[in-house]
């Protein structure tokens, strides 16, 4: 089989060996897989011979032998924690989420590390309703699919955003404010999900609410972060958490069911996939350049070559 592998420091398609699950591993064909910023950045660090991919979406092509999850022919969205980008994937029993009918391959693809990332960042935060929430990075993958979450969960809505041109649209996704930088929000806020780190997340530091959370998921800005820790003490039992979304999974604080669940509200119409671009995965490298040129906001989409459709 064909898959995207590190070789001489430079990502190659190439042929490699197909992957021999484990019991309690399901076999997927690839349709498509999303990209992540983490992931690729991840790439520099990896070592040859390393295939990357985090988010996939395909059929099932052999089921586990230990007789458990989904059987041949389903649909499923997984993460998983490396060799996603390939025609073939092996999946964790525990981490394949049925695709339900009317919700195509390519959206699902977008939803295992963004949108799990949000529910158990949102679940930090206790019930949503009434509370003021602030999300940095708001013109993002993750941010667009965190407006909507939000606002489904009826919290008050304000994003962080350093594109005017897609305010208008993030509004529309149910953000009740947008400003331009994180200086220039008004706190309190209840829960902060703060993906910029440096500044911005010392920033949020300073508006969160008594009793409130920072679910910090980044560090865009690779820059470290300072601040007073004073700025605390006045917050009763604020708290700053670090959300790892694989530690999350492997912990079980969150997995395939609430993947499911994502996938049912978009196929009920109300969680919308912020897809900026689909292509084919032979696109791969130019797409990850963009990525890291912030050349696109929302999701990158690549569709695997002879992936069962």
């Amino acid at each position: 089989m064909k898959a995207w592998q590190k070789r001489k420091g430079q990502l190659a398609l190439v042929e490699v060996p197909e992957p021999t699950p484990g019991a309690d591993e399901l076999l997927l064909q690839v349709h498509a897989v999303s990209l992540n910023r983490g992931e690729v950045r991840g790439v520099a660090r990896a070592p040859d011979g390393q295939i990357p991919g985090w988010d996939v979406a395909g059929t099932v092509v052999a089921a586990a032998t230990n007789g458990t999850g989904p059987a041949r022919g389903a649909g499923i969205a997984a993460l998983v924690d490396t060799a996603g980008w390939a025609e073939q994937v092996a999946v964790p029993v525990v981490r394949a989420a049925v695709v339900p009918d009317g919700v195509g391959l390519d959206v699902a693809a977008t939803l295992p590390i963004a949108g799990l990332t949000i529910v158990r960042a949102f679940a930090l935060g206790g019930t949503l309703a009434g509370k003021r929430i602030l999300i940095t990075g708001g013109s993002g993958g993750v941010g667009q699919f965190a407006i909507q979450l939000g606002a489904i969960g009826a919290a008050e809505v304000c994003a962080v955003s350093s594109r005017p041109g897609l305010h208008d649209d993030l509004k529309k996704l149910g953000a009740r404010e947008i400003v331009s930088g994180i200086d220039k929000a008004t706190g309190p806020f209840d829960l902060i999900l703060e993906s910029v780190g440096g500044s911005s997340l010392a920033k949020a530091i300073d508006l969160i609410a008594r009793e409130g959370v920072v679910v910090s998921i980044g560090n865009s800005s690779e820059e470290e972060t300072v601040f007073n820790a004073r700025s605390l003490y006045s917050k009763g039992a604020a708290k700053i958490y670090g959300l790892l979304i694989f530690e999350e999974v492997r912990s079980g604080r969150v997995g395939a069911a609430d993947l499911e669940k994502l996938m049912t509200l978009v196929r009920d119409g109300k969680l919308r996939s912020p897809i900026s671009l689909c292509r084919s995965w032979t696109e791969l490298p130019a797409t990850v350049r963009e990525l890291e040129q912030r050349e696109y906001a929302g999701k990158a989409v690549l569709r695997v070559i002879n992936a069962d459709h």
